[in-house]
């Protein structure tokens, strides 16, 4: 699902954001990406976004060249890569269910289709009787449960959460957690960025550790350390 091969991404002025990474994440897998503030979290998403260019290396996503996709193929990648991120990222004027269709729009999903697919995703994160509700109207959970069904609606292949249980309490966290572990076992990939140290042991799931942009740590099974 990801191969990131002698990946490097330098900034200027030669301020070195990852260094020689290479990583093999197979397709349905669970992983937690870990490592201090400045250690390449979020180098490493951003480049698996697409959002820039590695300097040095190849980055393939289901079997597509992130460097060699066209602009007319990003809308079939960003269908495909469903994301989740610690400050939810919610448009504040529109309906809970206008959250989640905005997903299914912007990929041309007709209309008939999002009327279907909005209430059955909001119902499986447990909000179908908050459809109507305003994002300011649902607690920091609530919102987080939103932002995991628009990025889960379109059923892709690959969810990459980004600190996705940074703002939430303990409980609300573990809520999430069963959240991402029940898609996964749907098939779908997860790649979770993390500082969780405890939602990381208790899971115990692959664990790749990053240091000064370089991986320190890749094993199954394992402690945030």
């Amino acid at each position: 699902m990801i191969r990131f091969e002698n990946v490097s991404k330098i900034y200027d002025p030669n301020i070195m954001g990852l260094e020689d990474v290479n990583i093999h994440i197979d397709r349905g897998e669970f992983c937690f990406l870990v490592g201090h503030s400045g250690s390449g979290k979020s180098t490493f998403i951003r480049l698996l976004l697409k959002e820039f260019e590695p300097s040095e290396g190849t980055i393939t996503v289901a079997g597509r060249n992130l460097q060699r996709m066209r602009r007319s193929a990003m809308p079939y990648h960003r269908r495909n890569l469903g994301c989740v991120f610690q400050d939810f990222k919610l448009l504040p004027n529109k309906t809970v269910a206008d959250n989640v269709a905005y997903a299914l729009r912007v990929t041309g999903q007709p209309a008939r289709a999002i009327r279907r697919k909005v209430p059955e995703i909001l119902n499986l994160v447990g909000l179908g009787d908050k459809m109507n509700n305003l994002p300011d109207e649902l607690s920091a959970g609530e919102q987080q449960r939103v932002s995991v069904a628009r990025a889960f609606v379109n059923h892709p292949s690959l969810l990459v959460a980004d600190e996705p249980t940074g703002n939430l309490d303990p409980d609300t966290s573990v809520g999430i957690m069963q959240l991402l572990y029940r898609i996964n076992r749907t098939g779908t990939t997860v790649l979770m960025a993390t500082h969780d140290r405890e939602m990381v042991d208790k899971m115990r799931k692959r664990v790749i550790a990053l240091e000064d942009g370089k991986v320190i740590r890749d094993e199954d099974k394992g402690l945030y350390r």
